[in-house]
Formats: structure tokens, C-alpha cells, sequence
């Protein structure tokens, strides 16, 4: 009896659910895998709590759980960046040289995929039983795809795949304090000395400026084309948005302020992770007994256009450490030159989080992708960093403030310096037992990432867009750092200082003019008498 009353509640429930969720629309317009592991991984879980979500992006589901459905497919739209990197191209664009491509190619290009037939239905023609209750989008480089949620006035979720560079602070008005929070740019962790602060500081202001000053003409034009001519500014629509979920957390990146607008969900996508390994491969890793060095530059770089002198390098330092293994990402390894030790085993694709879980693995070598360095944090294995462009430095700079994280540099990768890397982090205790610790620090959270993203999802669709609006959205950088009232400050202070002087240069001026005044009276009497 008590079976059947609870499986009365369950069926219940779940008819509940299926008939009252939300109906979510997801647009991710850029073509990185990387970055779709976090968008698909949030969809997934919307979707697998009774929301209806219908999704825009250039990976579709081949097993779509119910209520997920894709609904325009933009594979074929632009150039596949999976495995289409080259290591000179990812050095070219290094350093502050990232924004650019960040705000142009995959950004203010991007915002032209608005003008598809598909789009501009679901644009102009929505669907209304029910209608949609929200838009998730990627705060990164198209911006311009938030106006749809503010043409259909729900509520804009922004989800960031990388912790937030320095223009999506100014989405959430959670902007980085530079003097205390090194920018999404910048390679430093810690207390900052001055000259840090110094160039946190002028990297941030100089990331933000250029970032607007390349998009905010062009997506706003692009928007009032596509959408609506009566749209606000880019700019003003950034500041719409409701709620900004990144791919963070205090134990990746230090403790910072942060406001109920900008949630924390780091390792969202290793929880929600289904990938398995296949039997083949599963073989090989329980076999390799002595231990396995997983090497990937991730699903866009590859590995094989290494110059050739670097691959040798590393063959050699892989050959030292048989009989330990070494698993390595390689989409064509006819480009790779001859010589690959009997120790590594390639492979063109490697499902990336199941491999970083299984035992054997002793150490991650990787360009610092932080979907692969979360991962590695998530289950504890220590790395080899070799970082290449955009947030990778500052990603291995914070593992290796943590202590479980060496560095390789390719403009100085000579054998001595891999062997000393590899030798290290294998042998050196310290790297294992900081990743495990760090580990269950990062594991240990008073809810899943999936529940604080889904919660503050489901609580801003319920209560709406501007119960969570802080005023920072409605100041100036200038006036959040006081500089208003510290100038005004310093002006009173100024104007109290120059009426005190006033007042004491006017009382010495009539002393001096009484005393001169009574010091002739009494020598021109003294003179009288002498006269006299």
C-alpha cells in the first residue's frame, strides 16, 4: 500500500513538473566545443528537471534528453574550430592581441547569423503555447543575441564558459576590483604589489574600452537590422540582463565580492559529464599499471603543428620515463614526425573528464583550457602547463600558486626543461597531494553547481528581471570608485585649508600693520624727546 501511494506521489510530481516548467530558449552561436561543454551541460539540466528547452547551437544532441530539442542547427554556418588551430595561429593571437578576434571574428561576425531564415522566425514569430519564459545566451564576443531576450521581453541569462573577462563585469555590475582581483587577463595571484596593481589596472581598462570601442556601433547597428530598429544601445541591453552564471569559483581563481547577479558554477559540466570511455581504450588505461601522462591542447589546437624540434624534444623526455605511458591528443598523426616512443599511445578524440577520473592517470599536460584544468581539479591530478593564448597563462598561474601546477614555456622547450617538468610533478609528492587536497575544497559546496544554476535560473524566471538589479548598473567607473566623492572631498578640504591660510595671512597682515603702525608712533615720539 505505502508502494503504491509513493509511486502516486512520484507520477504526480513528475506530471507536475513536465506541465508546469519553464520554456527556456538557448542561443550559443560560436562553434568551440570547449565552450559548448558548459551551455549544453546547463540545457541538459534544465531540461532533465521538467523545463522545456529548445536550443540554437552547432552541436546537436545525437540522444537528446526529453524536452531538449534543437531547433536550428548551425553547423556549415562558419568554419569548424574543432581541431582547426595551429599553434603559430593561437601565438598570434596571445596576450591583449585576444580581444580583438574576440570582439571581430567571434563576435560582431557572429551577430550576422541573426539574418538565417530560422532566426528570423523565432524572432519575429515566436512561439506562444507556450511562450518562452527566458533566453540563455554566452556572454563572450556576441553580445548582440541578448537583444532577442529584451525584443521578447524575458528575462536575459548570460552564461560565461570562462571566468568573466573584464567587459562582462560591466554586464553584471560586479566589476572586478583591479587592486584586489587580478582581471581575466592577467597572470598574477595573491596580494598584488603596486606595480601589479598598476598593470591589472591598465590591462583592464584597456581590455573593456577596446572590446566596446571595436563592438558597440556595429552590434548595435546589426540589432535594430535583425531584431528591432527601436532596440537600445548594445550597451544598455548588456545591462538588462538578469543574471550571469560563470565557469568559476573561489578555489579556481581566490575569493572576491561578488553580487546575487553573477552566480559561481564551476565544474558544472564534470558533474553533469555522461561521457564514457570506450572498452578499447578503457583496456589500455587499467592496464598501464605504472602510471599515464595525459597530453592534450584541447579540442580547437593541435598538437601535431608543434615545430618539429619541440615534438622531438618531447618524444625524447617521453621515451625516459617507460614504463609509464603517456596518452596523447593528436587529430592526424601522419603530420606528426617519425620516432613516437612505443610508451604513447594517440588518438583523435579522448572523452576528456572520464579519462582525467580513472586511477592510472598521474599527471595532465595541457595548454590550461579551463575546462580541462577544472577538470583536473575536480579529480585531483596535478599538471604540466604549457599555456598559448587568451586565459590559459592566468589559468596555469592559479594552479601553480596552489602548488600543483608546473609550467613549460614552447619559446624555451629544451629537454632539460621538459624532463625536469615531468620528473617533478611524477615524483615530487607535493603535486599530488595539493591536487587532492584542493580537490575536496572544490568538491565541498553546499550545493551542486547544477542546483545553484538551475535555482537561480527558476528564481529569476519567477520573480523577474529586476529584483536582482544592483545600482552599480547605473554608475560610472569613476563614481563607483569614489573618485566623485573623494574629489569633492579633497575640494572642501582644499577650500577649508585656503580660508584658514586667508584668514591667517589677513591677521598677520594687520598685525604687522599695527605693530609697524605703534612701532612708528613710539619712534617718532622717542625722537620728539630727544629733539627736546
Amino acid at each position: 500500500m505505502m508502494i503504491q501511494v509513493f509511486s502516486i506521489i512520484l507520477l504526480t510530481a513528475q506530471f507536475f513538473q513536465e506541465n508546469h516548467g519553464y520554456r527556456i530558449l538557448g542561443i550559443f552561436p560560436l562553434n568551440s566545443r570547449s565552450h559548448e561543454m558548459m551551455f549544453e551541460s546547463i540545457m541538459k539540466g534544465l531540461s532533465k528537471r521538467g523545463h522545456h528547452v529548445d536550443v540554437i547551437n552547432h552541436f546537436p544532441l545525437k540522444h537528446p534528453p526529453k524536452n531538449y530539442h534543437n531547433i536550428i542547427d548551425l553547423r556549415g554556418t562558419m568554419e569548424n574550430l574543432v581541431n582547426n588551430f595551429t599553434v603559430d595561429f593561437v601565438l598570434g593571437i596571445a596576450g591583449d592581441n585576444v580581444v580583438y578576434p574576440v570582439a571581430t571574428l567571434y563576435g560582431n561576425r557572429l551577430c550576422e547569423l541573426m539574418g538565417l531564415k530560422e532566426f528570423q522566425d523565432i524572432i519575429h514569430n515566436p512561439p506562444n503555447n507556450p511562450p518562452y519564459d527566458a533566453l540563455i545566451t554566452e556572454a563572450f564576443g556576441a553580445n548582440c543575441f541578448m537583444g532577442i531576450g529584451h525584443h521578447l521581453n524575458i528575462p536575459i541569462i548570460a552564461a560565461s564558459s570562462a571566468v568573466e573577462y573584464p567587459w562582462v563585469g560591466h554586464i553584471t555590475g560586479n566589476a572586478d576590483n583591479p587592486a584586489i582581483v587580478p582581471n581575466g587577463l592577467y597572470s598574477a595571484f595573491g596580494e598584488l604589489n603596486f606595480w601589479q596593481r598598476l598593470e591589472n589596472t591598465v590591462e583592464y581598462f584597456k581590455a573593456t574600452s577596446t572590446f566596446h570601442k571595436l563592438t558597440e556601433e556595429y552590434q548595435t547597428a546589426v540589432m535594430r537590422k535583425y531584431i528591432s530598429p527601436n532596440l537600445p544601445n548594445i550597451r544598455e541591453i548588456e545591462k538588462s540582463v538578469s543574471l550571469t552564471l560563470v565557469n568559476s569559483h573561489p578555489i579556481l581563481f581566490g575569493v572576491k565580492p561578488v553580487l546575487p547577479t553573477l552566480v559561481q558554477v564551476g565544474g558544472i559540466h564534470v558533474e553533469e559529464s555522461d561521457s564514457k570511455v570506450p572498452e578499447d581504450l578503457k583496456k589500455w588505461l587499467d592496464e598501464s599499471q605504472d602510471g599515464i601522462i595525459y597530453f592534450t591542447f584541447g579540442s580547437m589546437v593541435l598538437i601535431e603543428t608543434l615545430p618539429t624540434d619541440t615534438i622531438k624534444t618531447l618524444y625524447s623526455s617521453f621515451s625516459k620515463i617507460k614504463p609509464i605511458r603517456i596518452l596523447m591528443k593528436v587529430a592526424n598523426t601522419s603530420k606528426l614526425p617519425s620516432g613516437l616512443p612505443s610508451n604513447v599511445h594517440t588518438m583523435p578524440w579522448i572523452p576528456q573528464s572520464a579519462v582525467l577520473g580513472h586511477k592510472n592517470i598521474r599527471a595532465f599536460m595541457t595548454h590550461g583550457g579551463l575546462m580541462g584544468t577544472t577538470e583536473a581539479l575536480y579529480h585531483g591530478v596535478p599538471l604540466i602547463g604549457v599555456p598559448l593564448f587568451a586565459d590559459q597563462p592566468r589559468n596555469i598561474a592559479s594552479f601553480i600558486a596552489k602548488g600543483m601546477s608546473v609550467k613549460l614555456s614552447l619559446s624555451n622547450m629544451t629537454e632539460s626543461n621538459v624532463d625536469e617538468a615531468i620528473r617533478s610533478v611524477l615524483f615530487d609528492p607535493k603535486y599530488r597531494e595539493n591536487a587532492r587536497y584542493y580537490s575536496k575544497l572544490f568538491r565541498d559546496r553546499p550545493m551542486s553547481a547544477m542546483d545553484s544554476a538551475i535555482y537561480w535560473i527558476e528564481y529569476t524566471i519567477r520573480n523577474g528581471p529586476i529584483v536582482l538589479r544592483p545600482p552599480s548598473l547605473n554608475l560610472t567607473w569613476w563614481q563607483l570608485g569614489l573618485i566623485d566623492v573623494y574629489g569633492f572631498l579633497t575640494a572642501i578640504f582644499l577650500l577649508f585649508a585656503l580660508l584658514i591660510i586667508f584668514v591667517v595671512v589677513l591677521a598677520v597682515k594687520n598685525f604687522s600693520r599695527l605693530f609697524y603702525s605703534k612701532s612708528n608712533k613710539m619712534g617718532f615720539k622717542l625722537e620728539e624727546k630727544k629733539n627736546k
